[in-house]
């Protein structure tokens, strides 16, 4: 991008760099109609405006060894993208774990909920077991 701008700005500059020509004895007096005149003072804004255009940009380049300049920044990145990776990787298996959690714990509620199951149904098994010992004790007493 910096070689690109720089041709631009050669090129521009390349009519600047000679703007005084009236002052050689070898140059051609040059003869414009009225539109001519018009259009070549078009074109001379033009190209003074991007020739200040080119050199705003160019003061907005940063210098090519900048990351030279600046390892301390490099260094920090680094060990920003390292921490983050820590981070993600923590949070992967901390998010795993969670998982296999959740797996064991509905293992063990349905262990539970059939345990559950089957004392409800002793249980149930006891009540008739006891109506039955009550209703044959009524009927001992009743004989």
């Amino acid at each position: 991008m910096a070689g690109l701008l720089a041709w631009a700005a050669d090129v521009v500059g390349a009519g600047g760099g000679q703007g005084d020509e009236d002052d050689n004895p070898n140059s051609i007096p040059l003869i414009f109609t009225p539109e001519q005149q018009k259009y070549a003072l078009d074109l001379d804004s033009k190209a003074a405006s991007l020739s200040r255009l080119i050199h705003d940009l160019r003061l907005r380049i940063p210098p090519s060894d900048i990351s030279q300049r600046l390892p301390h920044l490099h260094a920090h990145s680094l060990a920003s993208n390292a921490a983050l990776a820590l981070q993600l990787n923590a949070h992967s298996s901390t998010r795993e774990q969670a998982q296999l959690r959740e797996v064991t714990l509905q293992e063990e509620n349905a262990a539970y909920e059939k345990a559950i199951s089957n004392c409800e149904s002793k249980i149930q098994e006891k009540i008739e077991e006891v109506e039955l010992l009550r209703r044959k004790l009524e009927e001992m007493e009743d004989t």
